[in-house]
């Protein structure tokens, strides 16, 4: 499939060829040797996975334990009493049963009544007979009664009118609303709950003044009532940075997502998201191998008269030039080298530099961009240029291209105003001449990512939104504007279902070029598909236009697919999928074609490492995907 508009950024085009892709290092070995090799790895994978399959001996056990309680205690008395926690302990001697025997029935009262059962009474005894294997058995046995209900609930909040703002905020995260069962733990946490969450918020003093939770166990009703003094609204204050040598202190100053204010008290108040943004900020902008960003809550301590929260920055700086060299392999586009420099203080800047050398067995590109530091709204510039050969499916592309842009980044979204030129050359293998393209191109890309991981989703959506065009006679040889769109969607399996631990994956791509014809515009701005990252059971690229004896992008995209993940061992999981879709000219001729297939993921450090057999039913054949991470 062709790269969107937004992939001028040639930098991103490079991550996304060594990333996106699978990869495996090149070597070369005789073949009895890679024989060996196979047989031994072969029999250490089996060996390991049947280590994991069988399961451990059971501990023998030193008595038996009965439970009649509600099932809401059960699991907290086999949990947390002695004789829950001894009974398969090999040091345990039976002389100390009557000690525990003893404790069990203080215990289990004790996590009745924690859990609203302030009427409970326990009963421990050892019963007059013994299991099958002559084991003493003992019995707990709770009568639970009636539970405790919450039936008032009487909050005060002491503070300035921004506090008094977030009272209902509060009111809602308390966990023993009027009502609910009452249980102590929660009575406990939901004090924290609200501390934290004024302290998170800039009320960095706030505290408990007055608590009480008043009990009546012949009317199984609690009475609570809660007292919290919000204090000042503390702001953001100076910023201390440690560990910046190389780089400018504006690099690190200008991500900030707040503002501290010229004078005493004027500067944006104190929150903890803004330094978990701040801190994600400064990790992304590749400057830094490592960050952590701490509010100073010590010197908010020892000095109550201070309005302000410090904020110490700690960074470990990246090399300022780095070279890079790397070999793999991909199902997609076979062997692949990559030499490539990076400069990330270019003409002392701040600028950063991306440049290298790509050789596939389907590409040759040879690339560089340069971009700004991103500031604090987000925004960026960047340029670049790319010079790049691709000979797939019988088309054989030499490209140039040229672009600058704006961009926009925050935590979620990334944005991206692009003005490109591209010139391009084809040769097909029943033409003789060559076809000369150009087009300048204005182009925008959206894209929204609220996943759970960036490198291995297991919950979550992206979504890649894409605009551009071209006016013929303006650097042009065609009018045309071209619309993408991209949607993945991560569906955890419920936990007590008997599916838990599987993961549903679907995909959509949908794409159209608006003109009258495909006939002078660069194929960067068409549509093939086919292959590991788009539909499984066809070769790279193989689904477009047929042409002169080649297959070339055409004007309209339709892709579909879903995919389930099941659990096998520890990290690794099964694969089923069915792709449908194709790419034409015209949405008149679209048929859609289909892929099924299964595999196996390997959760790695570097992404989930995918390998699918999967049948073309288009095609009538089977084929073999590898792939490293997903194509967002």
């Amino acid at each position: 499939m062709p790269q969107p508009p937004s992939c001028s950024d040639v930098g991103n085009c490079r991550a996304q060829a060594v990333a996106r892709q699978g990869k495996l290092g090149m070597a070369s070995y005789p073949v009895v040797s890679r024989l060996a090799r196979w047989l031994a790895e072969s029999c250490a994978w089996l060996m390991f996975g049947a280590s994991l399959l069988l399961p451990l001996p059971a501990l023998a056990a030193n008595y038996t334990l009965e439970i009649e309680a509600p099932n809401e205690l059960r699991d907290a008395l086999r949990r947390q009493t002695l004789l829950g926690r001894w009974i398969n302990e090999p040091g345990f001697e039976i002389d100390q049963l009557p000690l525990f025997i003893e404790r069990g029935k203080e215990e289990a009262e004790a996590i009745a009544h924690a859990a609203g059962f302030f009427s409970a009474q326990a009963e421990v005894v050892q019963v007059q007979k013994t299991d099958s294997e002559g084991l003493p058995t003992i019995r707990i046995v709770v009568d639970a009664g009636a539970r405790t209900t919450v039936n008032h609930f009487a909050f005060t909040l002491d503070g300035p009118a921004d506090a008094q703002a977030m009272r209902d905020a509060l009111v809602e995260r308390w966990p023993l609303p009027e009502g609910s069962f009452f249980r102590s733990p929660e009575w406990e946490q939901g004090k924290r709950l609200l501390i934290d969450w004024l302290q998170q918020r800039g009320f960095v003093r706030a505290r408990v003044l007055d608590s009480r939770a008043e009990v009546d166990p012949e009317l199984t009703a609690a009475a609570l009532q809660l007292r919290i003094d919000s204090g000042p609204r503390l702001r953001f204050g100076a910023l201390r940075i440690k560990g910046l040598q190389r780089y400018d202190r504006s690099i690190v100053e200008d991500l900030r997502p707040w503002h501290e204010g010229e004078t005493p008290g004027s500067g944006d108040p104190y929150t903890f998201d803004d330094l978990l943004t701040f801190q994600t900020r400064l990790r992304a902008s590749g400057y830094f191998s490592s960050v952590d960003v701490l509010p100073d809550l010590a010197a908010v301590e020892t000095d109550p008269a201070r309005t302000t929260v410090p904020v110490l920055v700690e960074l470990t700086e990246r090399q300022t030039q780095r070279a890079m060299f790397g070999l793999g392999y991909s199902t997609d586009e076979g062997p692949r080298g990559l030499l490539g420099y990076e400069h990330r203080n270019l003409l002392g800047r701040g600028w950063q530099l991306d440049s290298g050398v790509l050789l596939q067995s389907v590409r040759r590109r040879v690339f560089a961009s340069v971009r700004t530091p991103q500031k604090a709204s987000g925004y960026y510039y960047q340029a670049g240029a790319r010079l790049e050969r691709l000979d797939v499916q019988g088309e054989l592309v030499d490209k140039q291209t040229v672009f600058i842009g704006e961009g926009k980044r925050n935590e979620e979204i990334d944005r991206f105003l692009s003005l490109q030129y591209q010139i391009e050359r084809q040769v097909l293998p029943q033409q003789d001449d060559r076809d000369l393209r150009r087009a300048l191109t204005l182009s925008y890309a959206w894209s929204q990512r609220k996943l759970d991981s960036q490198i291995d989703p297991r919950s979550g959506y992206s979504l890649t939104t894409q605009v551009s065009g071209a006016l013929k006679g303006v650097g042009s040889d065609r009018s045309f504007v071209r619309l993408y769109t991209r949607a993945m969607k991560f569906w955890p399996m419920p936990r007590e279902s008997a599916l838990a631990g599987g993961l549903l994956i679907g995909l959509a791509e949908l794409g159209y070029v608006i003109t009258d014809s495909r006939e002078g515009i660069p194929s960067e701005n068409l549509f093939r598909t086919g292959g590991a990252q788009s539909l499984r059971g066809y070769s790279y690229q193989s689904l477009g236009v047929h042409e002169a004896g080649a297959i070339v992008g055409g004007r309209a995209l339709a892709v579909g697919s879903i995919e389930y993940q099941h659990p096998i061992v520890p990290n690794w999981y099964g694969a089923a999928f069915v792709d449908v879709g194709n790419a034409v000219d015209r949405w008149s001729n679209y048929k859609a074609v289909v892929g099924i297939g299964a595999g196996v993921r390997w959760r790695s450090p570097v992404g989930p490492v995918s390998l699918d057999v999967a049948y073309g039913e288009a095609v009538r054949r089977w084929r073999i995907h590898l792939a490293v991470g997903y194509a967002f």
